[in-house]
């Protein structure tokens, strides 16, 4: 369906204007003031990208803010009018709390009764609890979401059909199934539907998980940032006092780069007088050091609520545990959106397993990197859900390729609607998939916690199931990933350790051992020793935070992905990692022997016979003199 055309934009858009001229209320600063004469830079962006939305046929509006630009208000404006302008229509205003809701239809039934009847604006015919009905039939509801759970959290918007909403203060909503119940009561065929969603940010929570899925639906939504810098007001004159305090002194490197991207990215240039006027707000009390300048650095929470960039506008609450800076460089550096998507189908038997091509991204459970090498080292970290954090409800399984120097992530899967019997199929059928190799090797690290000893438990009977040959003889062709139960088969006969015994880790988490898993798994993020290929699993790094002794990704975000990962790196670090260093295997000497011939292969190894033969004659020599000269020292 096609969007608004150009002459119903500016119709509308006209009219909109023309309505705001009229539209009156309270505010903190100015006391009683006409919106329409007194808009903000970003005010006027907001709708302006708004009305370009809707000529594109975009209705969800998400917009990520500063505080204090007057967004909420003039969007409050904005819903009514268009309520008001479309007959028979139902939309709502949806607060986080009673008291803002109570306060806002305040303010709304104000404009409604303060517009001048040459205006033609319906005027309000009936009002009750709920809402307001108007004279053209049209209806705006009000709603809280609530910001805590509760009885009612998955009774937001059920019995009602939306057309027009706007949902304030999304981070402090703490109502998912009402967020789920309020999204199946909208519209999606309405031409006129438009579904405002704003918010500040608040840590990483349900409206930062929002926001990022938005960023990635450029189809169907309109993402819109309004840093500290979309309100004009906010700035010191250059005949202020404070600007000799705060703007004469030059960018520092810091500030010069945020200018940079704010320019480059937003189109907006930050004058000396709005930068005064920042530093004056984050931080008042810096002071110069010696002939060194001072650095005018705000606290987490104080960059969080008055953000340059949509990147800072998320920030955690406690000690951030994995540098941004480093998270960066990784993105940049090793994430690789290249992989070969798969998925599971499970029955009630392992036989009954197959993997096929994930038919679209959602449902992408298995994602690959690197296919096995029949000669590599592998080592497998998983994390049954509800297994370390009862919060974590993701079964999470990372697969690294080894090295001397270095891990690199060469699979992920991730699923929440898995049991624990068949997470012991998916992570046998991992096993058997890159330990298939003539000389290929895997080792795991399960955390047995909770569902993990079902887990290790199907894992043994599975074990014994084939070896008694208790499972169906003919072999299972299979037309995905390989033929699992073949894989599985071979992997078992051939490795007498490769369930319960050799190098494999089964992991009881306890509060102390998580820390030291979590700060090694840190390091080698941090040195390159691992390298980390999924985003998602970036994306995940980036929530968790440090609180005391806890190490954790906060309130229902999910950190699933980056414990299997540091079960991962504690079995490299701990297990086959001194192996491949006394061979050395190193990721440049692996290239490099992919890279030879069958007869330069052949030499290699010959030629590497030939030096161990050297070297364990030189080490029985020493091991002699060494216990010649014991006997000597002995009869003296």
């Amino acid at each position: 369906m096609p969007g608004w055309t150009a002459e119903k934009r500016e119709r509308i858009e006209k009219q909109f204007y023309a309505y705001l001229k009229r539209c009156y209320v309270n505010t903190k600063d100015y006391g009683r003031i006409c919106l329409g004469d007194n808009l903000y830079v970003g005010q006027k962006y907001a709708i302006t990208r708004i009305f370009d939305a809707l000529e594109r046929d975009i209705h969800d509006i998400y917009i990520l803010k500063s505080r204090q630009l007057g967004i909420s208000t003039i969007f409050r404006a904005f819903t009514v009018f268009l309520i008001g302008v479309h007959k028979g229509v139902k939309g709502a205003i949806v607060f986080d709390t009673d008291n803002n809701k109570t306060q806002a239809r305040t303010e709304l039934e104000t404009i409604i009764n303060d517009l001048p009847s040459a205006l033609k604006f319906p005027k309000i015919k009936s009002n009750n609890r709920q809402g307001l009905t108007l004279t053209s039939d049209s209806q705006v509801l009000f709603m809280s979401a609530g910001v805590k759970k509760s009885k009612s959290s998955g009774t937001l918007g059920r019995s009602v059909g939306l057309s027009i909403a706007h949902c304030s203060e999304m981070c402090s909503w703490d109502n998912d199934e009402g967020l789920q119940s309020f999204k199946e009561s909208l519209s999606d065929i309405n031409p006129d539907r438009l579904y405002l969603w704003e918010s500040t940010a608040r840590g990483f929570n349900a409206w930062y998980a929002m926001w990022g899925d938005a960023r990635k639906d450029n189809t169907h939504c309109e993402c819109i940032f309004l840093g500290w810098w979309a309100k004009d007001t906010q700035c010191i004159e250059r005949d202020h006092p404070d600007f000799d305090v705060y703007g004469i002194i030059p960018p520092s490197d810091k500030e010069a780069e945020k200018i940079r991207i704010v320019r480059e990215r937003y189109g907006v240039e930050i004058t000396p007088e709005q930068l005064a006027w920042y530093r004056r707000k984050v931080d008042p009390t810096a002071q110069a050091e010696g002939d060194a300048d001072p650095e005018f650095e705000g606290s987490t929470t104080q960059v969080q609520e008055q953000p340059w960039i949509e990147e800072e506008a998320f920030q955690q609450t406690g000690a951030i545990f994995f540098s941004a800076e480093k998270l960066t460089e990784v993105t940049h550096r090793d994430v690789n959106p290249k992989f070969n998507s798969y998925f599971y189908s499970v029955g009630t038997e392992f036989i009954d397993t197959h993997v096929i091509k994930a038919p679209n991204a959602k449902m992408a459970e298995l994602k690959v990197w690197e296919e096995p090498d029949p000669d590599g080292y592998y080592v497998i970290g998983c994390d049954p859900a509800f297994g370390e954090n009862e919060n974590n409800d993701r079964s999470s399984i990372q697969i690294g390729r080894c090295y001397a120097d270095g891990v690199d992530q060469v699979a992920e899967y991730a699923s929440p609607m898995i049991r624990t019997e068949q997470l012991a199929w998916v992570l046998a059928s991992l096993m058997g998939w890159y330990g298939a190799g003539t000389n290929a090797q895997v080792k795991y690290a399960l955390e047995l916690n909770g569902p993990g000893t079902a887990v290790f438990t199907e894992l043994r009977s599975l074990r014994h199931q084939i070896e008694s040959h208790s499972y169906m003889e003919n072999q299972i062709q299979e037309r995905g990933l390989k033929d699992i139960f073949r894989n599985v088969k071979t992997y078992l006969y051939s490795r007498a350790d490769a369930i319960q015994g050799g190098l494999n880790f089964h992991i009881k988490t306890t509060a102390s051992l998580k820390i030291t898993y979590m700060e090694r798994l840190r390091d080698h993020v941090s040195n390159g020793k691992f390298r980390v290929r999924s985003m998602e699993l970036v994306e995940e790094m980036k929530t968790i935070a440090r609180e005391g002794d806890t190490i954790k990704a906060p309130g229902s975000m999910k950190d699933d992905r980056v414990l299997a990962a540091a079960f991962l790196v504690h079995c490299w670090e701990n297990g086959p990692r001194k192996l491949l260093m006394a061979s050395g295997r190193t990721r440049e000497a692996e290239a490099a022997r992919q890279r030879l011939t069958i007869v330069d292969q052949v030499n290699l190894y010959q030629q590497n016979q030939l030096q161990y033969f050297f070297q364990r004659k030189i080490g029985a020599r020493i091991a002699a003199k060494r216990q010649q000269a014991r006997t000597t020292w002995r009869g003296r």
